[in-house]
């Protein structure tokens, strides 16, 4: 039998960067969101940033649910939050939130990597499909 660390080997601080830091990524990322349907001029190139929204939103529910590919989303998020960004400075137009996003993205990723979580997501994934399939003929 295992012990609960060995399935779980984030610490605490880990878990509430993991949990907290996707909670306020998806609230920035809905923010911008509801900003670019209230305040966008509709045309194929906004309308190609509301997908980037979703996306980055996305990566930060997986972040929150604490899922390894969420660090691979979330810096593919960074560039098209800094494609978003770009769209938006060469129309001649300025967000404060779009930019707050970017800056965000990058620092949790800077965040993420500094406390190691990456492979400490990847080494819960493995413990968990482990004791799977250790009880997988078992019951």
């Amino acid at each position: 039998m295992t012990n609960h660390n060995s399935l779980d080997p984030l610490n605490n601080i880990q878990k509430n960067l993991c949990e907290y830091g996707g909670a306020f990524g998806i609230l920035l990322s809905l923010t911008c969101l509801i900003q670019h349907f209230i305040a966008a001029i509709p045309n194929y190139i906004t309308y190609s940033m509301i997908p980037a929204y979703i996306f980055i939103l996305l990566a930060f529910l997986l972040l929150a649910l604490q899922k390894p590919v969420s660090v691979i989303l979330l810096m593919t998020g960074a560039v098209l939050a800094l494609a978003c960004n770009w769209i938006i400075l060469t129309s001649h137009a300025f967000s404060l939130v779009v930019l707050f996003l970017f800056l965000y993205l990058v620092i949790i990723l800077v965040a993420l990597f500094v406390e190691q979580v990456p492979q400490k997501l990847k080494l819960k994934k493995a413990a968990l499909k482990a004791e799977r399939d250790e009880w997988a003929g078992k019951i």
